[in-house]
C-alpha cells in the first residue's frame, strides 16, 4: 500500500534452503555456531502446511548462534541472537521468514554455571517452542537477544545487572528499536532470506516493539523524542541509515500500547497526524481482558488511544485501517504460557490459530 510522506520502518527476511547449499564464509564478522535442535513439546496439531516449494519438505530444524554486527547498529552495539531454520529435503530458494522479539523475561535463561556469561545459551521455553514451530512450517526465524547484548538476562530477576543506559523504560524502547533495525539489515543480507516476505512476532515488551517497528513515522518519532525528551536520558538517539527493510505483517501478544512515552498518546484531532500511531503493514494484537496493559490497545477495555490514532490516520490519508485487536475477556498477561499464573488454555489455543493463519495468509 503506497502512502505519501510515509516513513516506513520495517524488517524483511526469508526462509532457508538446504543447510549444505549455503556457505557461511561470507558472513564475517558474524559468528555462527551450530546447535542441535530439540522438537520436544511441539504438538502435531501445531505443524501445518507451510510455505514449501513443490516436492520440498522440511526434514529437520537447526539452531545457530549468530551475532548481529555493531556496524549495523545505530548505537554501535553488537547483538547476539539465535537463527532457527528448517532443513529441507532438497535445495530451495529464498523463503519468507519471521523475526521473533522477546519480552521482559529475556530471550535466554539465567546462567547455570560460571561459564554462562552473561546468560545461559539456552532459550526460554516460550521462544524455543515458537522458533521450532515456525521452522517446522518452513520459515527461517531470527531472535535477537536485546538483554544479553547489554549484559543481563531478565528485566525482573536480573535487574542489578541492567546498565545505566538501559534502566529507563523509554531507553529500552529506543534501544530495542535500534536492535530491530540492525537485525533487519542482517537478516536481509542472508542468502536464505526473501526480504519482500518478512513478518514480526513479539510478546509483551517484544509485542510493543512489533508495533513500534511497524510505525509509519519512525524517523519523525525519533527526532521528536530526541528534541522533547532526549536530554533526560543516558543514551544517544541517532538517526538510522536509509534503506530499512519493510515488514509485511506483525503479530503482537499482550503489548503495552503506551510505548513508554516514545510516541505521543494524544487522540486530539488538532494534534499533527505525524505524531499518531499507524502501522505500515497489517497489525494483529492479541491481548487479555484482565491484563492492565490492554488499556491503550483497545477502546473496549480502556481509552484505546492507539486504536483511535490508527483510525484517525487512516481517515486522513484515505487508506485502510489495518489495526486489528482481539481481546480474550478472562485472559491475563502471558495467557499463552502454561504453568504461569495467568495461563488460559482456551485463549492460548485461539491466539495460536489466529497467529498461524495470519502468518500463512499475509506473507
Amino acid at each position: 500500500m503506497a502512502m505519501t510522506m510515509m516513513c516506513v520502518a520495517a524488517l524483511c527476511a526469508g526462509c532457508v534452503g538446504h543447510w549444505d547449499d549455503f556457505s557461511t564464509a561470507g558472513d564475517v564478522p558474524v559468528s555462527e555456531n551450530r546447535q542441535g535442535a530439540s522438537l520436544q513439546g511441539l504438538a502435531h496439531s501445531d505443524i501445518k502446511p507451510g510455505p514449501v516449494e513443490s516436492e520440498a519438505t522440511v526434514i529437520g530444524v537447526e539452531v545457530l548462534d549468530v551475532t548481529i554486527p555493531a556496524s549495523l547498529h545505530a548505537q554501535g552495539l553488537a547483538v547476539p541472537g539465535k537463527l532457527v531454520r528448517p532443513r529441507w529435503s532438497r535445495k530451495v530458494g529464498k523463503r519468507p521468514a519471521m523475526m521473533v522479539l522477546h519480552g521482559s523475561g529475556g530471550l535466554l535463561q539465567m546462567p547455570r554455571s560460571k561459564s554462562d556469561r552473561p546468560c545461559s545459551p539456552q532459550m526460554e521455553d516460550q521462544f524455543a517452542t515458537w522458533s521450532h514451530r515456525l521452522a517446522r512450517l518452513g520459515y527461517t526465524v531470527l531472535l535477537p537477544s536485546s538483554y544479553s547484548a547489554r549484559g543481563f538476562c531478565d528485566k525482573h530477576t536480573d535487574a542489578a545487572r541492567i546498565p545505566k543506559t538501559f534502566d529507563d523504560r523509554s531507553e529500552q524502547i529506543v534501544g530495542r528499536f535500534y536492535d530491530v533495525d540492525a537485525a533487519a539489515r542482517f537478516f536481509c543480507d542472508r542468502p536464505e532470506v526473501d526480504c519482500d516476505r518478512m513478518g514480526l512476532l513479539g510478546f509483551s515488551q517484544g509485542g510493543t516493539m512489533v508495533m513500534v517497528a511497524l510505525h509509519w513515522q519512525l524517523d519523525h518519532a525519533l527526532d521528536y523524542f530526541r528534541k522533547t525528551r532526549g536530554k533526560k536520558f543516558d543514551i544517544t538517539i541517532p538517526d538510522v541509515k536509509p534503506g530499512r527493510p519493510a515488514f509485511q505483517m506483525g503479530v503482537a501478544y499482550y503489548p503495552g500500547c503506551g510505548f513508554d512515552g516514545f510516541i505521543p498518546l494524544s487522540k486530539s484531532k488538532k494534534k499533527p497526524v505525524f505524531n499518531k500511531f499507524y502501522a505500515t503493514a497489517p497489525l494483529t494484537i492479541l491481548h487479555g481482558g484482565r491484563d492492565s496493559l490492554v488499556v491503550h490497545c483497545s477502546t473496549r477495555y480502556g481509552p484505546g488511544r492507539r486504536q483511535i490514532q490508527s483510525r484517525q490516520v487512516a481517515r486522513q490519508l484515505k487508506v485502510d485501517d489495518i489495526y486489528d485487536v482481539t481481546v480474550y475477556p478472562g485472559a491475563r498477561h502471558s495467557f499463552d504460557l502454561a504453568g504461569r499464573k495467568g495461563a488460559d488454555a482456551a485463549a492460548r489455543d485461539a491466539a495460536l490459530k489466529v497467529t498461524l493463519d495470519k502468518i500463512a495468509s499475509q506473507l
